[in-house]
Formats: C-alpha cells, structure tokens, sequence
C-alpha cells in the first residue's frame, strides 16, 4: 500500500469530478469506484514488485487507473500476462471478501459495490488501449508474431473494440469521458511506436535475454524478430546472430574476435 500511494498521481481532471459529484449527490458512488479501482491497482503493484520491475507512477482518473512501469519490452510474455491479469485476479478477491462481510453493509450498499466491482472488472477485459484486456492479447500476439508486427495488430485491435464500444456507449452508456481517456492513450501510443521499435530493438543489441526457441531466417531481415527467440539469419553463405545484423540498423560495427 506505501508502494502504491508514493507513486500516486491524482489529474486535475480527478479532483472536478470528485467536486462534482460530492455537490450532485453521488459521492458515496465514485468512492465505492475508486475503492475497487485503488485495489484493482494494487494487484498490478504486487505482482511487478514480486518481479522486481520499477513502478513510474499509478494515475487515478474518476473510472479507472493506469499504472506505468519501467520494464525492457524484451521482458517475459508470459510476466506481461501476470501483471496484466493481476488487477482482476485481486478484484475477485475483493468481491469474495466484500461477500463475507456483506451483513457490514447499510441498505443496497453491498448490492451496489459488487455491481461497480464486477463491472469494472467486465470492463478491464475489453481488448483496447490500455486495459488490461489489450495487454493480455499483445503479449498473446507476441508469441505467435514478430515484436513489430504484434505492434501493429495490438493497435488494430484495439481501434476495431474501441470503435464499437463508442458504439455501444453511444445506445447505452453515454459516458464519453472514458472514450477520450481511451482514445488519446490510444495516440500516445500511436506517437510512441518507432521508438518502442528501436528501444526493442536496441535492448535485442545490448543484452542477451533468456530464449525459449532458436529460430533459423534467411536474408537479414531484422523484422522478423520475436521476444523469447534467439534468431540467427543465413545470409552469403553463412549464419549471422542478432547482433550482427542489428549492428548494421545502429551503424555500428561488428568485430568477431
């Protein structure tokens, strides 16, 4: 929980919301909200404690929170799963305890925080840009695609859920303060793509990571390059490791001693 509250970082955004609602009447709402959210978060925190990651920051906005993380992208697909699964894992755990002190409760009071907690939990599954769901299906993605092209599909995934849940919000919801959220991480991310490129890229140069398979490529296409492979490309005659190649994508040169 220290862990938690030292890397907190409330908007602005936040705070008028928190304002708001106190003056309409829903307070006792959006803290039932931001009880199950903090707890949510808190699963992500233990689980990149438990590996040893270095937490940036965990923002609070009024339905949700984001926690960044300073990780090599190279890290452990199957680690991206755990932490991204984490915030549910703990939000069941919430809702088991929540049940057996229900009786703790006034009126429709635990009716009312086991709704928010399972539907916070709903939506955290859905695959777009940055809940947890997208997570998830790019560290699947990664396992079966290069890092690059896991990259793109990530993206396009997530703008074909995003589009419809606009949709649905739109017929249902008619919260549009959640579709801008989740539509300018979508363009921070957008931004960030040739440099998470070159950053994996670069850690692939750096620093060897511990490999599952060896897979064997023709040509010299770096491209191709997958986390959790070990990659040697067969080029003139001979077999080249990843340094070699991406030696040439740094413009540096190879010196086989």
């Amino acid at each position: 929980m220290k862990i938690i509250f030292k890397k907190l970082e409330i908007p602005i955004i936040t705070y008028l919301f928190l304002l708001l609602s106190f003056f309409c009447g829903y307070f006792k709402n959006v803290i039932f909200v931001f009880f199950v959210v903090i707890f949510h978060e808190l699963g992500h925190v233990f689980v990149i404690r438990l590996f040893h990651y270095k937490i940036i920051k965990v923002e609070l906005y009024p339905f949700g929170g984001i926690t960044k993380i300073d990780k090599p992208i190279n890290s452990s697909i199957n680690k991206e799963i755990l932490i991204a699964s984490a915030g549910v894992v703990f939000q069941i755990l919430l809702f088991l305890v929540v049940f057996l002190f229900r009786d703790c409760f006034r009126g429709s009071d635990y009716e009312l925080f086991q709704l928010y907690n399972f539907y916070i939990c709903l939506f955290n599954f859905i695959p777009i840009i940055p809940l947890d769901g997208s997570a998830i299906l790019h560290a699947i993605l990664e396992k079966f695609f290069s890092y690059e092209k896991s990259l793109k599909y990530y993206q396009i995934f997530s703008m074909f859920f995003f589009c419809g849940f606009v949709v649905l919000n739109f017929l249902v919801f008619e919260n549009y303060f959640i579709c801008m959220v989740l539509l300018w991480e979508f363009v921070l991310l957008k931004r960030q793509e040739k440099y998470l490129l070159h950053r994996f890229y670069l850690e692939r140069y750096l620093k060897e990571y511990p490999y599952q398979k060896i897979c064997n490529e023709r040509g010299e296409n770096y491209h191709v390059l997958k986390k959790n492979r070990r990659h040697y490309f067969y080029s003139d005659g001979k077999y080249k490791n990843e340094q070699e190649i991406l030696a040439k994508l740094f413009d540096i040169t190879y010196d086989i001693w």
